[in-house]
């Protein structure tokens, strides 16, 4: 292909990953609000060779005519916020940054693979439901949760704009991404909370995961692929919530909760604390969960393909060796548990 491919959300999990596994000759460009801090991070060492360009996808104006003819677009950026509280920057980030990246690619007559979420399709009251590529949008029962709804009005609108442009656009919808790498500590957030001791009890809901080792590999196959699907999902280990921690238990030796807190009670706490807060200091004191958090983690994530394994040659590994690697990956670069290791 010629020409070099876009990265939106550079400097995120994703597109770490991605870097670190294209081919030594793939050419790539990554878009970030600030190029100085770059080179501040240690993970960067070693990409010296890709080129940045300072920019958001909300706003293009100012550099995408510094852009030379583009290979095709991998779309990551994503604000990933559940509160209600403030949603409207989720949907500017989500939805218009979606449809500029769309207009981008009419522009360089390239592909867009945008890696979306299992959320938009894959959101059930029980452990047993999937959905695979053909399954409509749970819209209805993420209507008030800000993040998965803005995916899905992206997904929809964004379709809408490819077919009226001429553009190939793929979504790749992956449940929670886990592994090595997490620099920004959000996907592996609950993980540390429970290794440092801080995860007093667990909610009775699910958690489905892959690793993004694998995901990566899928999405450059959907970049390489002649012909490409409009959708591709990605399942991994779909889980209790319970079962989950339990895994996570036996991979590093830290206990894992074993108080169940109904999701009743969670849920009033969760409100009282953005009730008490706002009234106090203006915003929610963040003592508990925010209540969407809580929606969220009482719901199940199940997702299958129909042809991922078959024409990405996508295979998700053993859900162990991910969480061990996830786990291992946080005890020797987080500093609360370097400090806990060395005392």
């Amino acid at each position: 292909m010629p020409g070099p491919f876009l990265v939106t959300g550079a400097t995120g999990f994703a597109g770490r990953h991605l870097f670190e596994a294209r081919e030594p000759q793939t050419r790539a460009i990554g878009l970030v609000r600030d190029p100085a801090t770059w080179p501040e991070q240690d993970w960067t060492a070693g990409l010296e060779d890709i080129d940045l360009v300072q920019g958001s996808v909300t706003d293009t104006e100012s550099w995408t005519d510094q852009l030379p003819p583009l290979a095709g677009i991998f779309h990551f950026a994503a604000l990933v916020r559940h509160s209600r509280r403030n949603a409207e920057e989720v949907y500017t980030t989500n939805v218009d940054g979606t449809l500029n990246m769309v207009r981008l690619a009419a522009e360089h007559r390239c592909r867009v693979v945008m890696l979306s979420t299992s959320g938009t399709v894959g959101c059930f009251d029980s452990l047993d439901e999937q959905a695979d590529e053909t399954a409509e949008y749970c819209e209805e029962t993420v209507a008030a949760w800000p993040y998965y709804h803005s995916k899905i009005i992206a997904e929809r609108r964004a379709r809408e704009l490819a077919d009226s442009l001429g553009v190939e656009l793929v979504f790749i919808r992956p449940p929670m991404l886990l592994g090595p790498g997490d620099h920004r500590y959000r996907s592996t957030a609950n993980i540390l909370r429970m290794l440092n001791g801080k995860l007093p009890a667990l909610l009775r809901g699910g958690i489905h995961f892959i690793d993004i080792r694998d995901a990566i590999r899928a999405v450059w196959r959907a970049m390489e692929l002649p012909q490409a699907r409009p959708i591709y999902h990605l399942a991994g280990m779909n889980s209790s919530i319970e079962e989950f921690f339990g895994l996570v238990e036996a991979v590093s030796g830290v206990r894992a909760p074993r108080l169940m807190l109904p999701y009743g009670l969670a849920h009033f706490i969760a409100s009282a604390d953005e009730w008490i807060g706002v009234r106090l200091k203006g915003e929610p004191l963040h003592y508990f969960l925010d209540p969407v958090v809580v929606e969220m983690a009482s719901h199940y994530w199940g997702l299958t393909s129909l042809y991922a394994a078959s024409e990405l040659g996508y295979e998700s590994r053993d859900p162990l060796v991910t969480i061990g690697d996830t786990v291992a990956w946080l005890q020797a670069n987080h500093e609360s548990l370097r400090q806990a290791s060395a005392t």
